[in-house]
């Protein structure tokens, strides 16, 4: 029995919903994207200084299962590292057997795959060979057993894509001089989010595949963001709607950001909050090329070594991984619930992450119905969703209410 409460819907509001913005509208109900924030200064704390001399370029770090990972870019062997955080060693190298390291710039998780970021474009600007590596995350080994991994190449997809929006063939450009460069991805829900390095227009352009399977894809590019610094790194929190945005400005020292996005919509990112971070320059921060979350609200930034010049003084900056919270920067967050297994409501194992919902939601909650397959989620138990939670069942997929669910809205 499916039991819905609806109470009289209110008139729509619109305006800036964040408590912390400098134009926050009580009444409103319906955000438009308009917050504006105070200036804020951050200083990610040093986890490690310095990351093993093996990455001297890391170029790109995620959180996988719980451990770090991270590679080298353009020109580096085909490897990822398993890192320890603690001790800076490398616990693992895995290498992906028959792809080629052009120029590696992001890495990714969703639960069950890896993919790898080749799509670095800033020395002309004109390559036809852009793509993303997937391969299973269950055919690497642990790393007790298994400290050097080749993974075979026929469990490596490969998805290759073009911009629509770039004339083909791409004409060359001069280097770092190109609205085509890349260094920024993130998959959630099935779909690969890209965002452009526009060393011209100091800015990034936000494209979407949307299909995680190998293949050839055609993007279009569906929103830019006047981020006034060039984008290096993505990454999606933990079961919340929060991305966060990594980047340097390529002029003067070199200053450093994070751009918090969080209450977008109608599957856009840059129409919601875009709360911007100021963090050090480049004589503290190196070149930031990785961000990753560990959690909802913490993770970790890796940079490159770097060497640079200012005002006639030269720096050299080495590999560290530091530490970031973005808890005091977001308001309202929200906890995802996702099934994704085949079965009943109440196994641990069908949620994502064994994330089962609670008895009483955490407001501002998703649930999200996606079993596997053909598969279906199976409301074995009583089940309350309180109002300003959401419930959601993705398209032609099968939900069986066998006991009370209760919607309030």
């Amino acid at each position: 029995m499916l039991l819905f409460k609806a109470n009289e819907l209110a008139a729509q509001i619109a305006g800036c919903t964040d408590p912390f913005a400098n134009n926050y509208n009580a009444a409103a109900n319906s955000n438009n994207g308009s917050c504006t924030y105070p200036s804020t200064s951050y200083v990610p704390a040093i986890k490690a200084d310095s990351i093993s001399s093996v990455l001297l370029e890391s170029s790109g770090v995620q959180i996988i299962n719980g451990d770090l990972w991270s590679f080298n870019d353009r020109n580096a062997e085909a490897v990822i590292y398993k890192i320890d955080s603690l001790s800076n060693k490398i616990l693992q190298t895995v290498y992906l057997t028959g792809a080629t390291n052009v120029d590696w710039e992001d890495i990714a998780f969703d639960g069950t795959y890896i993919y790898i970021g080749d799509f670095g474009n800033n020395f002309d600007g004109a390559r036809v060979d852009l793509k993303i590596y997937k391969f299973p995350v269950a055919s690497v080994p642990p790393h007790t057993t298994n400290p050097i991994v080749n993974i075979p190449a026929e469990v490596i997809e490969v998805i290759n894509f073009i911009y629509a929006d770039q004339p083909q063939p791409p004409a060359i450009e001069i280097l770092n001089h190109s609205r085509y460069d890349c260094e920024a991805m993130l998959v959630d829900n099935g779909k690969i989010h890209l965002f452009t390095k526009n060393w011209i227009d100091n800015n990034t352009t936000h494209y979407i595949i949307n299909s995680i399977s190998g293949g050839n894809y055609l993007l279009n590019a569906l929103e830019t963001l006047a981020t006034n610094y060039l984008v290096t790194a993505a990454d999606k929190a933990v079961a919340q709607n929060i991305i966060a945005l990594l980047g340097y400005q390529n002029s003067g020292a070199g200053n450093h950001f994070i751009h918090l996005l969080s209450n977008y919509s109608g599957g856009l990112l840059f129409n919601g909050n875009k709360r911007k971070i100021d963090l050090p320059n480049a004589t503290i921060m190196g070149q930031g090329e990785g961000i990753t979350f560990r959690d909802d609200s913490t993770g970790y930034i890796t940079n490159e070594k770097f060497n640079y010049s200012f005002f006639g003084f030269n720096f050299t900056v080495i590999q560290k991984l530091r530490a970031f919270n973005i808890g005091p920067f977001v308001s309202n967050f929200s906890t995802n619930y996702i099934f994704t297994g085949n079965g009943n409501w109440s196994v641990a194992a069908n949620w994502k992450n064994n994330q089962l919902p609670p008895a009483i939601l955490p407001a501002n909650s998703q649930i999200i119905i996606n079993p596997a397959g053909g598969g279906e989620c199976i409301v074995d138990i009583p089940y309350t969703i309180n109002a300003g939670n959401q419930f959601i069942v993705q398209p032609l997929k099968k939900l069986t209410v066998k006991g009370n669910l209760l919607i309030v809205k």
